[in-house]
C-alpha cells in the first residue's frame, strides 16, 4: 500500500517511464468507464473506451468490465460525475480498479491528436497521509481529470496524470513507428495509424496503459 502510495505520487510528477520491452503486466479487474468529452468536437467516447479494454487484455490478460458493463449495474438515470459515485459502480461490477478518461482536445485529421485526462482509483481504500491527501485534492492534474474528488473518495485514489499524442510531434512520431513495426498493417508503417481514427486510438490506448503499467504489482 506505501508503494502505490509513492507511484501515485511519482506519477503526479509526471516521472514515469516504461521500457519498450516491458514484459505484460497483471492490473486485476479494472472497470473502464465511458469517455468524457470535453472538446465540444464529435467524439464516441464509447468506441475509445472499448478499443482501450481491448488493449488492457493484450497486455495482461486483464478482466476489463465495458462501458455497456457499467451501464447495465448501474441505477436507471445513475450518473458518475463524482469518484464516490465511480467506486459505487466499481464495487458493483467487483472491480479492484476503476479507470476514468476524459478527452480534453482532439483533431482526427492527418496528423491527428489526442489530448487526455487520466485518473485511476482503487476500490479498496489505501492508507495516504494528511498532508498527501491535501496534495492530491490540490494537484491540476485531479482537478482536470473527469472525476470530482472528496477528501473522503481520495483514499482510493491511484494515479492522475495527463498526456497529449500530437503526431506531429517528434517524440509521438517516434514512438507511433516504433508501435506500427511489426503490426498487420494495409498500408506501410504508421500511415495506416495516421489515416484511420481507430487506429490512433489503439496507439494512444497503448501508450496510456504504458503509463498505468506501473500499478501492475
Amino acid at each position: 500500500m506505501k508503494r502505490a502510495a509513492i507511484v501515485f505520487l511519482t506519477l503526479l510528477a509526471g516521472c514515469v517511464e516504461l521500457p519498450e520491452d516491458k514484459p505484460p503486466f497483471e492490473l486485476g479487474d479494472v472497470a473502464v468507464l465511458p469517455i468524457v468529452n470535453r472538446t465540444g468536437v464529435p467524439f464516441d467516447g464509447d468506441e475509445f473506451a472499448n478499443i482501450l479494454a481491448s488493449e488492457l487484455v493484450k497486455a495482461g490478460g486483464n478482466r476489463v468490465i465495458r462501458p455497456a458493463q457499467i451501464r447495465a449495474a448501474g441505477e436507471p438515470g445513475e450518473s458518475i460525475q463524482t469518484a464516490n459515485d465511480a467506486l459505487r459502480l466499481g464495487r458493483r461490477v467487483r472491480a479492484r480498479l476503476v479507470l476514468a478518461c476524459a478527452i480534453t482536445d482532439y483533431d482526427p485529421y492527418d496528423p491527428p491528436k489526442v489530448a487526455i485526462a487520466t485518473q485511476v482509483l482503487r476500490v479498496d481504500a489505501g492508507p495516504l497521509s494528511g498532508q498527501d491527501l491535501d496534495r492530491l485534492l490540490q494537484s491540476g492534474s485531479w482537478r482536470r481529470g473527469p472525476l470530482s474528488m472528496t477528501r473522503d473518495g481520495a483514499a482510493h485514489a491511484l494515479a492522475a496524470f495527463e498526456g497529449v499524442y500530437d503526431a506531429q510531434d517528434p517524440e509521438t512520431r517516434r514512438a507511433l513507428k516504433l508501435y506500427a513495426r511489426g503490426r498487420d498493417s494495409a498500408f506501410a508503417g504508421e500511415r495506416e495509424f495516421l489515416a484511420v481514427q481507430s487506429r490512433y486510438l489503439q496507439f494512444v490506448s497503448a501508450q496510456l496503459i504504458q503509463r498505468l503499467s506501473s500499478h501492475g504489482s
